[in-house]
This record gives structure tokens, C-alpha cells and sequence, in this order.
């Protein structure tokens, strides 16, 4: 199911094939595939411990997940939860036609807001009513741009590279992938095996705004829906705070009725007020 992501189809194969038809049912491109999790680990050195040495690390941004299909001319935008969110991204879409070269290929991405006036990439909360907007899109993506970083491929012409190295799944992009700063790129990284340069990268990745950093086994194969230790994230412990709800907002379609999203707000004890 992390593959096919179709109960009908795994029904069928099972029916027909049997364990050893389940066992070999491939990825295709246009139907989403279970995105591949990875643990965390407190610090570089414990990440190097996870995946070895050297290791690819990359910048992990504060966005949310893009997976991206393109099958017979047609592109499709998946969350990682699998919902189709094509139409709330045409300029997504229209950089990865510009950008990308391939008939037929699943790529793995991170959409991230930034501000346009700085450069400075925004948290993820700045650029989430993008996925859920259905009316004035258009004007949405001028407001609120994102840019899309590319680290990973599942599958490119027809061909499955779940099997390849992620080095060489890397490579391929590298091909593929005309970067265009502030629409579309390949995400940052670096190749090393020393904590010191893997500790400067980490803390660059933090100056700019972003979560933390990815890392990886260059030699790892890429495994649907699961934690696997083929990769860690490494990012700050965050600190736990009092705060105090002071608003809220209806929610939209189904959750109509009910107050969705909160406002929270904690003290400021020179002033003795709520900020």
C-alpha cells in the first residue's frame, strides 16, 4: 500500500499473483506514493552514528512536502498525506515545466515560502492557507511566493529508482533540473565525513531560516512510508512554553461548524498583557 496506494489494484494483483505479485507491484507515475520518513537524532555527531561516514547533508527547510508527477504531458502535486493540491500551485506547475526535463517522472521536493522583499525564506505557517485555498489563487502565489527545492527522485521515464543509490538518484536530478533561484532548485548540500564542517553547515542552514539539516547514506535506497535509518533530521530541541489560546477561527467545508484554528498569545510580564 505505501507503493500502489490503490486498494483496488492491491486486491486485484493479490487475487491474480498472490504474495509474490505484492511483493513486485511497482510505483507509477500519477498515483502518489507513501513518501519516505526519516528519525531524528539530537546532534551531527549522533546522525553520523545513524547513517555513517561520509554522509550527504542537506538544509531542511520549514515548508511542506511536494511530491510531483508528470505522466503524458499532465502534472500533478501531492501532499505528503497524498492530496492532490495541483490547482492551489500554477506557478509550481509552471516552473516545473520550464525547469524540469522528462517525459515521465516522480520527484521528491520541499515548497518554501519566502519573503520577496529580503529573500529570507518564512516559516511554514506564513504560506499554509496556500494548500487549503480554493477561490483567488492567482493573487494567493503573489502574495505569499514559494520556491521549490528538489531532493530526491522516485522515478524517472517509466523507470523505478527506488533501488538506486541515493548519490546516484541525486546525480540524475542534477541533470534534470535547470535551477532557477526563487521558483525552483535543488535543495543545498554537502558531502562529508568530518563533524566540524558537517556542525558549519548545520548552523548555516539555521542562519538562514530553516529547520535544520538532513542526513543521509549516499548509498541508500529510497523506502516508501517508513523511518528507516537510511537518514536522520537534525534540529534544535525546542523549548516549551505557557501560553493561552485568545482567538479563533471557523473552520471551512465539513468542519464548518467548528472554531479550527487558534490564536495563541503569551504573557508580557513588563506590561502584564498578552502579546
Amino acid at each position: 500500500i505505501d507503493i500502489a496506494n490503490d486498494f483496488g489494484r492491491i486486491a486485484s494483483v493479490a487475487k491474480e499473483r498472490g504474495e509474490e505479485g505484492l511483493k513486485n507491484i511497482a510505483i507509477c507515475a500519477g498515483t502518489p506514493v507513501k513518501v519516505m520518513l526519516f528519525q531524528k537524532s539530537k546532534d551531527v555527531a549522533g546522525g553520523f552514528a545513524a547513517v555513517g561516514r561520509p554522509a550527504i547533508i542537506e538544509y531542511k527547510y520549514d515548508g511542506f512536502r511536494l511530491q510531483i508527477h508528470k505522466v503524458d504531458g499532465k502534472i500533478e502535486l501531492f501532499t505528503r498525506r497524498l492530496e492532490r493540491v495541483t490547482a492551489q500551485f500554477p506557478d509550481v506547475v509552471t516552473s516545473i515545466k520550464e525547469c524540469i526535463q522528462g517525459d515521465r517522472f516522480i520527484i521528491d521536493g520541499e515548497a518554501v515560502g519566502f519573503d520577496q522583499k529580503t529573500r529570507k525564506y518564512l516559516p511554514f505557517q506564513s504560506i499554509s492557507q496556500r494548500i487549503k485555498r480554493k477561490y483567488d489563487i492567482a493573487a494567493l502565489a503573489k502574495e505569499f511566493p514559494v520556491e521549490l527545492n528538489l531532493f530526491d527522485i522516485l522515478e524517472s521515464n517509466g523507470q523505478s529508482m527506488l533501488k538506486t543509490p541515493f548519490s546516484k538518484r541525486r546525480a540524475l536530478l542534477e541533470k534534470m533540473v535547470q535551477q532557477r533561484p526563487g521558483a525552483l532548485k535543488l535543495v543545498d548540500q554537502i558531502a562529508t565525513d568530518e563533524d566540524e564542517a558537517a556542525d558549519k553547515f548545520y548552523k548555516a542552514s539555521l542562519a538562514e531560516g530553516n529547520e535544520g539539516v538532513m542526513m543521509k547514506n549516499p548509498q541508500e535506497i529510497y523506502k516508501p512510508g517508513t523511518r528507516v535509518g537510511f537518514g536522520v533530521k537534525v534540529k534544535p530541541t525546542m523549548d516549551t512554553l505557557e501560553a493561552v489560546i485568545v482567538g479563533a477561527e471557523w473552520g471551512e467545508g465539513k468542519r464548518g461548524k467548528w472554531l479550527a484554528s487558534f490564536i495563541i498569545a503569551v504573557r508580557d510580564t513588563e506590561n502584564n498583557t498578552f502579546v
